[in-house]
């Protein structure tokens, strides 16, 4: 909590006004849900050839 009030006041003595800060705070929330929703993805895609993996239906020999 303290971090944030740092962050903030860092960004106002740099000329920032509220407005700012809290698309500047919104921006890095989209930025955090989108690396999240990306790294679930990815894990999905590893299940899925995990999956075909185990059931046979994917493996490393070339036909």
């Amino acid at each position: 909590m303290q971090d944030r009030k740092d962050d903030r006041e860092i960004l106002r003595r740099g000329g920032f006004d509220e407005v700012e800060m809290r698309r500047l705070a919104r921006l890095r929330e989209e930025y955090a849900e989108r690396e999240q929703q990306q790294a679930l993805a990815e894990h999905r895609r590893l299940e899925f050839v995990r999956w075909l993996v185990a059931t046979g239906k994917l493996s490393d020999q070339i036909a």
